[in-house]
């Protein structure tokens, strides 16, 4: 029984959060979660314009994840909704279909979260692991620049279709003569706005920041704050009233939102095959899938890497959970694809703006849900007078702070061959597109990975006791790829630096695995330095590396467990008549 709830609690987190909740846990919360709400809804409606999707889709995207991650969540900061990087995947993978846009992007949620669910079961968090600082940098900079770069044609009031980096910036310049001035003015206005707001939360500060009464922050402040952390919310409604004015003059100076329904979004399978109708042929799932291609693996992965990465960011120092981080988003995808969801995850911005709040569970994310549901249920009527403008600013506004400028500084201080995979992925992501690049990225990085795995470092150090010896140690685990170089390496040194020296000591305590081509490759090494009258002996304490090295070679060996043991054994060979050692270091990259 025991195991069994053990189970239970490490599957349902929320089981643990109700144990210790009370009215304190719960305001802090209900602050929380309506805080998130009124930076999350404006910025779902524009995320929804970037992945090529009508507004409501935002909101329905929106609905699931407060609730599903609130039962199955760890981290009290994350809110899992509609995000910049995955609305415009969800754009490059849906927007061709021959199906239609919306259905593909609910398709495709459904897999993702199937996917993410799938890997949170079989603990597959591990593989996150191969994707290095340096390429998820390059990856999430290249995004928010091409993110902010297809806002431009909104910005400016002009419309053409472009989809790539280059592309985006080629039409600009094509159709640059078409910009409208009110909608210039509007979206310019914006950014400086946003901009402003984010500046001075500086000099606000959270109401629940602090527990104690006395230290409760003053009203100035907490206005300020309060303005800094809704500025989205305020300039989208300003936006919206000034366009409200215009429009009840019979003017509309600015391109607005197209109408957006009412009600709860209705509930449904996300996988129906289309039927034949009026000599249409029909489209089957597996065609469906044919044509998201790509996407069903890459929307995941990212959603993966970001949310994981997110959740040790607000970890606070505690162990993350990565599989049960997986399945809540794996969740939230799946239940949000029966609601005309596309793919969503956790922000950093959102959870920025959760933990200035003052959250204490994940609980919080019910409350944004219920401002969502109150968001599409009474107040779609009026989002048709917000205008792309204000939109596009709200995007770029919260993108622009994803690129990350100063780690290539450090990168180059700490380790100037990082700089590679960072360059490259960058590099790829704006020329191609963001899959191709987090591919290549990760493929720099594996061929950095092989290589050094190929040539280890082997310190050579000559010992005079008497007589000298050369000790070879090996400073990791020896495979197929490193055994031959390895091999011709140590023979070169032997037969030239060290001609005159006959005794060779070969160092393998820090070999922790031996294959079976490493093992030969010692065979012949050992072999080679025999006809030319060198004694070789092998240092090594690990029973398994032992029993390799007699079952590969053929030739007897001698093996040591300590050096006072070989020195104690060979010391006729030594002709040793002092007690004295000269360690002379030469090391070498091999």
């Amino acid at each position: 029984m025991l195991n069994t709830w053990d189970f239970i609690s490490k599957l349902l987190p929320i089981s643990q959060y109700l144990k210790d909740y009370n009215l304190n846990n719960a305001l802090c919360d209900l602050l929380a979660g309506i805080t998130v709400g009124l930076t999350l809804i404006p910025q779902v409606i524009a995320y929804a314009s970037l992945a090529g999707l009508e507004p409501q889709i935002g909101l329905y995207s929106a609905l699931c994840g407060g609730f599903i991650y609130a039962i199955f969540g760890t981290i009290p900061e994350l809110n899992i909704a509609p995000t910049a990087l995955l609305s415009l995947l969800t754009f490059q993978y849906v927007h061709n279909v021959t199906f239609g846009n919306t259905r593909a992007a609910i398709m495709l949620t459904f897999f993702a979260g199937v996917v993410e669910l799938i890997c949170g079961i079989l603990h597959l968090g591990f593989l996150v692991d191969f994707v290095s600082t340096p390429v998820v940098s390059a990856f999430t900079s290249a995004g928010a620049i091409t993110i902010a770069s297809s806002q431009i044609k909104s910005l400016f009031g002009l419309n053409y279709k472009a989809e790539s980096f280059i592309n985006v910036w080629k039409q600009f310049f094509l159709h640059i003569t078409g910009i409208q001035l009110w909608d210039t003015l509007l979206g310019l206005s914006c950014i400086l706005i946003l901009l402003l707001l984010r500046m001075v939360s500086k000099y606000g500060e959270a109401p629940t920041k602090n527990n104690r009464m006395s230290n409760k922050p003053s009203k100035s402040k907490q206005c300020i704050w309060y303005a800094s952390v809704g500025r989205n919310a305020m300039v989208v409604v300003f936006s919206a009233l000034m366009a409200f004015v215009f429009k009840f003059h019979k003017q509309t100076p600015f391109t607005l939102t197209s109408k957006v329904p009412s009600g709860f979004p209705n509930f449904s399978v996300p996988l129906q095959p289309i039927e034949a109708n009026n000599g249409t042929n029909g489209t089957t799932i597996s065609q469906m899938v044919a044509q998201l291609g790509y996407g069903i693996g890459v929307i995941p992965f990212v959603a993966i890497l970001a949310n994981v990465g997110i959740a040790k960011s607000f970890a606070n120092g505690k162990v993350v959970d990565a599989s049960q981080e997986m399945i809540a988003v794996g969740l939230s995808n799946i239940a949000g694809s029966f609601f005309g969801s596309f793919p969503v995850n956790a922000s950093f911005s959102r959870a920025a703006v959760s933990s200035a709040s003052g959250v204490r569970t994940p609980l919080s994310g019910i409350y944004t849900g219920i401002m969502v549901i109150m968001a599409f249920t009474f107040l779609t009527p009026y989002f048709s007078y917000i205008p792309k403008p204000a939109l596009a600013a709200v995007i770029i506004c919260a993108v622009v702070v994803m690129v990350d400028i100063s780690i290539t500084k450090s990168i180059w201080e700490g380790n100037r061959l990082d700089i590679v995979p960072f360059l490259v992925t960058f590099v790829a992501c704006l020329i191609s597109s963001i899959e191709v690049g987090i591919l290549v990225g990760i493929f720099v990085e594996v061929c950095k990975l092989m290589y050094f795995t190929a040539r280890p470092k082997v310190i050579i150090k000559q010992i005079n006791v008497g007589q000298s010896y050369l000790r070879v140690t090996f400073t990791s685990s020896v495979f197929f790829s490193s055994a031959e170089h390895s091999r011709e390496k140590i023979l070169n040194y032997c037969l030239d630096e060290g001609r005159n020296i006959h005794i060779i000591l070969l160092d393998c305590n820090r070999i922790f695995e031996l294959d079976f081509t490493a093992g030969k490759c010692f065979e012949s090494l050992v072999n080679e330095l025999q006809t030319r009258q060198k004694y070789v002996a092998f240092l090594v304490s690990r029973s398994k590396t032992v029993k390799t090295l007699e079952r590969c070679c053929t030739l007897k060996i001698d093996v040591f467990k300590n050096e006072l043991e070989f020195i104690t054994a060979t010391q006729g060979k030594m002709l040793a008549d002092n007690n004295e050692t000269d360690a002379v270091y030469v090391s070498t990259q091999l």
